[in-house]
């Protein structure tokens, strides 16, 4: 997985006497649990949250009863050493299990107590967050809380936000930073900005007195003018009149998008079409081969054939001379020598007539026998032939055929070429007006900013000099990130991504999060926690590796969810038609190199993406297959 220290989470199971073990297996990318309601799905969140020190009671459900000990099993990485925490469901310490992948391993080797509050734990022992953090390489972070400087310990929990979204947050309107019901919203603050810098506020000692917090805010105003100043001179780079205006109200720029995107299906038809037909014509040029390959061993076969055909011709001849030898031996074998005349008795080596007879004989068998291979290869010969002729007639029709494919290709590359040239164009025009934006609303939140810190008054008793929430820069770039996530998701129009940090959450072209209906909300939700993660392993700061996601595609809900969650609204119809869902699984399955990420739904998920995550179906008391987390009751 990531080389970054982080916990890998592998299974989560239940055991109970006299029941069988529930448990659902993660995988080491995406994990999605979908099908019906009340199956356990959320349940999956709730419980891992348990193991992970929550305060509150074990979160049982009817399905659970009976079940005594849940089990929560990862892995540390880069080292990958197998844990297993191990926990009553009536509470108390947690185990710690080292080197256990499961609960089988886990109940037959030596365990660690640990509390689960930080620093908190019995004299001579410690805290799973202590534990888990001491992995991760946070020990002792202070943050400040309030603008009075009063700190609290960071721990474990306080990555929880950023962990485990369960779906309340996931489709709410409060801030994605809340701790929970009861947190300050400067604690709140704070903690996200040690998330994300890694700087703590350990080094707060007193309250500032006033000239300190003149001083503070004088600093602060300067370095938001030259900010400001900065921003300014990016949006100079930029013509003051766009290209294409992104900005003049809402709708004016459909038809500039759809020139982009009509120009930019048929660059796409074009060069797939060229695609096709390089395809093609490698196609052809591999069966040539092979038409040749096939021809010319018929060839060396009849040039074969031929030699043997002259080998037989020439072994006939033989035969036939020495048949007519035997034949003249026996026509003159009674006879006076021709030569020198001597009677048949007084020759010099008298010759057997049965012999000579064999002789005869065994040459016209053996010329009969060869006349019929001589035959039986000349018909051979003949079926090659016409097998070549057939060979070099389909390779004529398929030289023709790659001639035809080369015309073509000749005809399509200046098309495409020209196509291209086109849709970069008018893209980069885009590009330009897109950053003009990001540009613009940049400045203007750093001179809202600026004029927050003009208006703050100081007084004795706050500290108004303490930083509460990220820097404008950080936001920034979180910001940018979050767009690059919506983006690859194929969200539909992301003009620009600001980090609010009044509202401490991210505004989409211009819009709060809040704003939006629930399905827009938890898209945006997600697309924040997901680049929470990205950005921590970019500037190499601490983060557990691992992301919960319950319902975050809620934009895809059919019919059967309306009572529960509300029709879709106009725009939520509008995303409901894009492929996000499925590039949502593409992009989360492409991080698992940085992180681990699972997922909760109560829709059925796109098809065949199987391959990109472990896909595991709750089909409800009623349904086929697996019921739910727990076995049915029935």
């Amino acid at each position: 997985m990531t080389s970054a220290p982080a916990m890998r989470l592998t299974r989560l199971s239940f055991t109970g006497k006299g029941k069988e073990v529930a448990a659902v297996d993660f995988a080491r990318a995406v994990s999605l649990f979908y099908g019906s309601s009340n199956a356990g799905k959320s349940f999956i969140l709730k419980a891992v949250d348990y193991m992970l020190g929550s305060g509150d009671p074990f979160p049982g459900i009817e399905q659970s009863a009976g079940y005594e000990h849940v089990f929560l099993s990862f892995v540390l990485e880069p080292v990958g050493r197998p844990v297993t925490l191990r926990r009553s469901t009536r509470g108390g310490d947690i185990e710690w299990v080292e080197g256990a992948s499961d609960e089988v391993s886990a109940a037959s080797m030596p365990s660690e107590a640990l509390g689960t509050r930080h620093g908190k734990a019995r004299k001579g022992s410690t805290s799973l967050s202590e534990k888990l953090l001491g992995h991760l390489g946070v020990h002792d972070a202070k943050i400040a809380v309030t603008q009075a400087g009063k700190k609290d310990t960071f721990s474990i929990r306080s990555f929880m936000p950023y962990l485990l979204v369960d779906e309340t947050s996931m489709l709410g309107d409060e801030s994605p930073l809340r701790q929970h019901s009861r947190s300050m919203p400067g604690a709140d603050k704070n903690l996200f900005r040690f998330i994300m810098t890694g700087m703590d506020d350990s080094s707060i000692v007193r309250v500032q007195n006033s000239n300190e917090a003149k001083t503070s805010k004088a600093a602060k105003a300067e370095l938001l003018e030259t900010m400001i100043a900065e921003a300014e001179a990016r949006i100079a780079r930029f013509p003051e009149n766009s290209p294409i205006d992104l900005a003049d109200g809402e709708g004016s720029d459909d038809g500039e998008y759809e020139v982009l995107s009509s120009l930019g299906d048929t660059f796409a038809e074009a060069q797939t079409e060229l695609d096709r037909l390089r395809v093609d014509r490698r196609n052809l040029m591999i069966d040539i081969d092979d038409v040749r390959d096939e021809a010319s061993e018929i060839d060396t076969s009849l040039m074969r054939y031929g030699d043997l055909e002259k080998t037989f011709i020439s072994d006939i001849r033989r035969l036939k001379a020495i048949e007519e030898g035997g034949y003249f031996l026996l026509r003159f074998d009674d006879q006076p020598c021709p030569v020198c005349g001597a009677d048949p008795g007084h020759q010099h080596r008298p010759h057997e007539q049965g012999e000579l007879e064999r002789q005869h004989q065994a040459s016209v068998v053996e010329i009969a026998k060869i006349e019929r291979d001589i035959k039986d290869l000349r018909e051979l010969i003949v079926s090659l032939t016409a097998q070549l002729e057939r060979l070099r007639g389909r390779e004529r029709r398929l030289k023709e055929a790659l001639d035809d494919i080369d015309a073509q290709i000749k005809a399509a590359v200046p098309q495409e070429a020209s196509l291209r040239r086109g849709y970069l164009e008018l893209q980069s025009k885009f590009n330009q007006a897109r950053l003009r934006n990001e540009a613009v609303a940049a400045r203007d939140a750093l001179q809202r900013q600026l004029d927050d810190v003009k208006k703050l008054k100081t007084s004795r008793g706050r500290a108004e000099g303490i930083t509460m929430g990220i820097a404008t820069t950080v936001g920034h770039e979180l910001s940018m990130v979050v767009a690059d996530v919506l983006r690859k998701w194929e969200y539909p129009r992301v003009d620009g991504v600001v980090w609010n940090n009044d509202t401490d959450d991210i505004q989409v072209n211009g819009h709060q999060r809040r704003q939006n209906g629930k399905g827009v909300r938890a898209i945006y939700h997600s697309a924040l926690k997901v680049a929470v993660l990205i950005y921590c392993r970019q500037k190499s700061l601490p983060h557990p590796g691992f992301v919960f996601l319950d319902s975050p595609l809620l934009t895809y809900r059919g019919p059967l969810l309306y009572e529960k969650y509300g029709e879709l609204d106009s725009y939520e119809k509008q995303l409901a038609a894009t492929p996000l869902s499925r590039r949502f699984y593409e992009h989360l399955s492409s991080l698992a190199d940085i992180g681990q990420f699972i997922v909760v739904e109560n829709t059925d998920p796109p098809s065949g993406i199987e391959s990109l995550a472990r896909v595991q179906a709750f089909a409800g008391e009623n349904g086929d297959g697996r019921q739910g987390l727990f076995p049915s009751l029935r």
